[in-house]
Parts: structure tokens; sequence; C-alpha cells
């Protein structure tokens, strides 16, 4: 049965940092917020209520953790890891804490307990072991970054048999006993967020890489599981130890099965920015904590779940989030930023910087001029208007902010952390010290981060990103991303693109958009004859026919007249020996398909082809076989689409071409979309969407309700999967043909959620984001 919501906690008025499951009163549930307080919840019915609310922490809650009994705490206890280093143990029925530990000096990030010891893990780089009584045992050095995860590989009554996990900002994990570390794990491109044990010889990991691992004791990774698109925060094994789960920054909380790393069994998304951290309870119902300020619990049991009202309030406020996902970036829309397209633009000098939407995330890319190439830097997951989730790593902490600064032209920028809570003077001191910069510039620093991060502001809200570059360098007074008028970066070069309809100039809709003119697109790079690649296609066939069984074996003069059947001048009423060439091997048929693709452009070559029984069944099975092969056969189909003489054929069996297309463009083996000619059968096949589009818009008799949805849904299929620029213009005409003044294509294409993904597009530059434009006017 698949999880569904069991209920939602509401009490925290900032974000849930920090959820875990025990047993105090009965089973309960703890979470710990950044409103600096950690609240009980005890079960009530079908849902959760707040039995206690715990304050005392002097900054936000950022772990907690269940303790057992002991003589100081009879009952158990609730501990909370705070933001000011220090480690605060209640009694569950105290508000205020009955005992604090002191020893870290930066933010207390991971809790875990077992009985009699208690291990914290923090921004300090060091771990400590503890006696359940507050005195330090062990202190864990040897991280060269923030240790955000903790765990007990094994753990007895003795602490120097103890076996301890850590993983940090460094990017690694050690395995400890005592205070020196005897191994390391190393694999993870990003903060490890996350640690789970799954058995004494193996373990799980979760990092900002968006990977989750698998490792055994000796060091090696065994498997690796990916799914998540963004930052994994919470890692924890289910009661059966067979399957777990993870959560993290792209809104998810997903379920996997332990030993199949293929695909998650299950994704939930939330209706919030971050889901911050996971727990699973006894019966297999699972905690979460998010950024929007709730605890939510979720069950695979039908008796536990909501009822329908409540699921169906879920299920829309989770579908008005993924529509109003139009994160703030200092002022700028995500939704207004460039493609990963742009990234073929090169840059125009050394650490050059920008900002690109893909999806509902937005990466920063910096521009190296010896590699001449889009370096990715990282993932911007901060928002205004958001809770105050403090997203921004910088050196394995996290920041409100940090900016992006230039000292002086033709060096790489600095990093600025600040957090809102500091004093800007303060952090501006610091950032000089660092950086060995003059004194003269504290000033300038400082009323550079008041005016940015809007210092004092009663909300603190994260206005940007870890990579700001929409803010004025404080140094230069320049800035390498400046938002125009329009919201455009202007480092974005924008085109006039034609008019993705007609090929004409491009047109700016006044009112209701207008009924573009439909002609078939031009497929000047499908037409090219010319002797030199004559000649090299007769010797490719004659090589491949010495090679071949003896029995497909042809003539020269007949592979001559074969071939010739190709020129524009012949009169040939046919391809002779064709269905000899489509027996060879598929290895070695492509330059026969090459001769068939050209020879497809003729109009008596068309009919002779559309009236061969069967012969198309077998050039789409041919077509299935290698991505040149595929390539050749979908061209031949654009070819045949041209021509009056196969058109009823084909659109006869359109549903059978737009299967092969959505076979192919859907399930290909992995090796046939890293073929280098992949990108070819892209537009190939696009260009069949294109064709069979105008056909369907300019012929009454073909103008169907089932031809427009069966064209529709292909092309819903597909869209997401064109990665070529060319492709994904070509298809998106073809809607746009499809919905100019056609009110049932419209209702169609509103039915299958094409807007949804049709929006993704618009903000791409160039001629595919004109189109999307054009398109979405069409579906107001």
């Amino acid at each position: 049965m698949p999880y569904k919501l069991r209920c939602t906690m509401a009490g925290h008025s900032k974000d849930v940092r920090s959820v875990t499951v025990g047993e105090l009163i009965e089973e309960c549930v703890v979470s710990g917020s950044r409103d600096k307080t950690a609240k009980l919840w005890l079960p009530e019915g079908l849902g959760f209520v707040c039995d206690q609310t715990y304050i005392g922490n002097e900054g936000y809650v950022a772990s907690v953790a269940i303790g057992g009994t002991s003589d100081n705490f009879p009952g158990g206890c609730v501990i909370t890891g705070c933001q000011d280093g220090k480690i605060r143990v209640y009694n569950p029925g105290s508000v205020n804490p009955t005992s604090t530990f002191t020893g870290h000096s930066d933010t207390v990030c991971a809790l875990i307990t077992r009985p009699g010891f208690l291990l914290s893990g923090s921004w300090d780089k060091t771990a400590r072991l503890w006696q359940s009584d507050g005195a330090p045992i062990v202190t864990l050095s040897g991280h060269a970054a923030a240790v955000w995860a903790v765990e007990f590989l094994h753990c007895t009554n003795s602490a120097s048999e103890a076996l301890i996990l850590t993983g940090s900002a460094d990017k690694t994990i050690k395995l400890w006993k005592g205070d020196s570390p005897f191994q390391s794990f190393k694999g993870h491109t990003d903060c490890v967020r996350a640690i789970a044990v799954c058995d004494s010889n193996r373990f799980l990991s979760a990092a900002n890489d968006a990977t989750i691992r698998l490792w055994i004791t000796s060091g090696d990774c065994i498997a690796t599981f990916y799914g998540h698109t963004n930052y994994i925060y919470g890692l924890c094994m289910m009661p059966d130890r067979n399957a777990f789960v993870s959560c993290g920054e792209d809104r998810s909380l997903r379920i996997w099965k332990l030993d199949v790393t293929d695909e998650c069994q299950q994704t939930v998304f939330l209706p919030a920015q971050s889901v911050w951290s996971v727990s699973v309870m006894r019966n297999g119902d699972i905690v979460t904590g998010s950024s929007d300020g709730l605890v939510r619990i979720f069950t695979q049991a039908p008796e536990r779940a909501a009822d329908t009202e409540v699921l169906q309030a879920f299920e829309q406020e989770l579908a008005q989030t993924s529509l109003n996902a139009q994160l703030e970036l200092g002022g700028i829309k995500a939704s207004d930023l460039p493609g990963p397209e742009s990234l073929f633009e090169p840059g125009t000098r050394e650490g050059q910087t920008k900002m690109v939407r893909n999806g509902e995330t937005v990466s920063c890319y910096s521009w190296s001029s010896g590699d001449s190439q889009w370096t990715k830097v990282g993932d911007v997951v901060g928002a205004a208007g958001q809770s105050e989730a403090t997203k921004n790593l910088h050196e394995g902490k996290e920041y409100d902010y940090v900016f992006s600064v230039d000292i002086e032209e033709g060096k790489p920028p600095l990093k600025l952390p600040y957090n809102t809570s500091e004093d800007p003077w303060l952090a501006a001191q610091n950032f000089i010290h660092k950086n060995d910069l003059s004194q003269y510039h504290l000033d300038t620093v400082a009323n550079f981060i008041i005016q940015n991060s809007k210092s004092g502001a009663s909300n603190g809200a994260s206005q940007t990103s870890n990579m700001s570059d929409v803010y004025m360098d404080p140094f230069t007074g320049g800035s390498r991303y400046v938002p125009s008028s329009g919201n455009v970066p202007s480092n974005i070069a924008t085109t006039v693109a034609e008019d993705p309809f007609t090929g004409s100039g491009r047109y700016i809709p006044a009112g209701q958009p207008k009924k573009p003119e439909p002609s078939l697109f031009p497929v000047k790079d499908f037409l090219c004859f010319d002797q030199a690649k004559i000649e090299a296609i007769t010797s490719k066939l004659r090589e491949f026919n010495e090679k071949v069984d003896p029995r497909l074996k042809v003539s020269d003069a007949d592979l001559m007249s074969f071939v010739q059947s190709a020129d524009p001048k012949s009169t040939s009423q046919g391809i002779p020996h064709l269905e000899t060439f489509l027996r060879w091997p598929s290895d070695m048929m492509f330059p026969a398909l090459d001769i068939l693709r050209l020879a497809s452009r003729h109009a008596h070559i068309n009919r002779f082809l559309s009236e061969r029984e069967g012969l198309l069944d077998v050039l789409l099975a041919v077509g299935r076989s290698t991505v040149p092969n595929c390539m050749m056969i979908f061209r031949t189909i654009a070819h045949l689409l041209m021509h009056k003489s196969a058109q009823q054929t084909l659109m006869d069996h359109r549903e059978t071409i737009f299967a092969s297309v959505l076979s192919v463009m859907t399930e290909s083996d992995p090796s046939f979309t890293k073929h280098s000619q992949w990108k070819h059968v892209e537009v190939a096949a696009s260009t069949i969407i294109l064709n069979f589009s105008i056909l369907i818009h300019s012929i009454a008799s073909f103008a169907t309700l089932e031809a427009k949805s069966s064209l529709l849904c292909t092309i819903g299929e597909i869209l997401s999967k064109l990665q070529e620029e060319e492709a994904l213009f070509r298809t998106l005409v073809a809607v746009g043909t499809l919905l100019a003044e056609t009110d049932d294509a419209v209702a169609i294409a509103h039915s299958i959620e094409l807007k949804s993904k049709i929006d993704y597009f618009q903000n791409v530059s160039g001629k595919v984001g004109e189109c999307s434009k054009q398109i979405l006017l069409l579906l107001k």
C-alpha cells in the first residue's frame, strides 16, 4: 500500500529542523524548530497533540533526541542541540531544561542516544561522546569541516568499545573507535548530511550531491541510490531494516528498498520548500519536519490514514505549491532566469557567473576560460518569502546569505557569509581579516551587507542565494548579474526570434493570438544530395556487400541501380532490391537506409513506398535496431509526409508511427541516448511530429478529434525527454499548429496538463522560449 497523509501537527512558528520518535509516556514525537523551541507530541485518536513545549534555548533548535531512563531522568528525557553550541536536557513534563551540556563552540546539528550515552556533532568540526549525566567522555577531532551526521555503528556498556560514524561537510565519513578514526569513506562529492546504520557491517549516507550510498565497514561503497534532485537532509531505517526513507531540498520524502538501487519505491511530495528531517515509528509510520513549520505523519495503514476531505486538501495545497514555485532570488523570479540551454553561450571572462533555472531548481555556474566551459558552482536554494530556513552553505556551515564579491578584475570572487543575527560590522571585519584586505574597506563592506541583506528587517528572511550575483559588488561598484526592467538578466543575450508558427518575423499578439499560417517546416538538412556523398555511400555499400551472407549479396550493377534511385534526375518508379538491403545485418544497413532517405524526397518514390504492404512496419522495426538506422528511418518518414501520395497511408498508420516514436524517445537503452548521433534522432522525430500536425491542421479529413488527441498525447510524453534545441522548437511549433483556433485541441491539451510542461520552457532564451510563450497565450 502506498503511504498517505495521516495527520499534520501545527504549533511551531518557523522551520521544523529535526524530528525524532521514541517512548516516553507512550510512543511520541519530538520536534525542534528555528522558533527556539522543541515540542513533545502525543497520540490522540488518529492524530497527535502537543503535550509540552520546551523553552530556554538561546538560538534555533537544530537537533533533538529522546534519552532513556537514568538516575536523573527515571522517565526518560528530551534533549535539544542548539545554535548556541549547547545541549539541553529536559524532563518530559518540564518546560525549562534540567541540565545543560557545554563543550561545543558552534551549532549542535546532530544528536543520537544509546543507553547511558549521548553522541553529538557540531559545526565546530568535532563530534563528542557524553555520558548521560553530561560528563564528556571523548572528543572526536579530525574532520576538516562541520560534522553534520553522527551514528553508533556498535555500542556496549563500555565507551571504549563503541564504534562511531561521523559524516562531515568535508565530504567524508569516518569510523571511530575511542578518539581515533580507523576507517575513512570517500565517494560523496558534497557535504555529507545524514547517516543510517543498516546492520553491524553496513550503513547508508546521504549528501548534498543528491545521492545515497550504501557502504560496508571495510570502506567500499557497494551501491548508490539515485532519485533526489537536490540536497538530501535526512535518512532513517524502517523497522524491518530492509527499507529506508530519505528527505531533502527537492520537497520530497522517498521510500526505498535497501537492496534495490535502480529506483525508489514511492515519492511523496510535500507543500514546503525543504523537508529537513525524517524519522520512523515502530508501526512503520513516517514523521517529517519541514520548512513550513509543520510536522507531518504518513502511513501505509488504511485505518490510520486521514479522511478523504483532509487528503484532498493536502493534494490541493501540494498542487498549488507546485504551481506557485516562483522563487524570488534577490528580487528576480526563478521563472525569469534562463534554462540550461544558456550554458551553450560562452562566458566573457574568467569567473563570470550565471544563474540557470532547471525545473524548480536554480543553479549557479562559473565560466572557466581555460576549459572553455561553464562549471557548476552549486545550487541556489534560498528564497525570499520562505520561512527563515538557513540554506546557504559555506565551508560546511549554513548562512542566511553568502555573497560573491569581486575584489578586482581578473581575480576570482571571494565569498562573504553573513547571518542576519550577526553584527554587520563584525561580519565585515571577519571578512577583511580572513582575506587579508585593507582595513579601509571596513565601511564599504559593512554598508554593503546592510544594504543587500536588509539587516534589521523583522523577518530576516533569506532573500537570495549562496551565489548572490544580483548584488552590487562593494569593491568595484559593478555587478556580474544585473536584472533589466523586465526581470531578464542583462548578461543573457536576448534575440528576436522568428514567429514559431509561420517562420516569418516575430509577431507580438494584440488581444487574442492570431491564427498562424502553417507551412511544412524546412528540412534542408534532410534533403541534401551531392555527388561526393553518393560516392561515399556507394563505397560503403560495396564494402559491406563483400561481407554479408552470400545469399544477400547483390551484383554491382544492381547495387548501382539501387543507388541511382536517390538521384533527383532518376526516372525509376521504385527502389530496386530494397527488400534485400533491408535483410542485411543491422550494423551494415546504414548506407542503404541513407539511400532510402535520399530517394524518399521524390513524389514517385513516395508513392512506391506507401503502396508496399507491410513495408512501414519493417522500416519501423529496423529503426529500433541502432541509432544511425533510427535516424534514417525517421528522416524517411518525415519526407514521406511531405507528399500527397503517401499522406493518407501515413495518417492511417499514425498510431503505429507514434508508438514507434514514443518507444524510441522514452524507452531507449542508455547507449542510444549517449550516441553521438542521438541529437539527429531527436530532430528527425520532432519533424515527424511537426509534419503530422500540419497535415491535421491543413486537411479537413485528417482533423479528427482522435488524430489531435493522439498527437498531443505523444507530444506530452516526449517533450520532457528532448534535449536538442531544434527538436524542442519543432515539437513546440507542432503544438502551436494544432492549437491555433481549434477549441477541441485546446481542451485536449488542458486535459493532459500540457500547459504545465510547456511552462518550463517559456523562460528559455531564443526561439524555444518565444514559441512557448506563444503557445501559453493560446492555452489561456
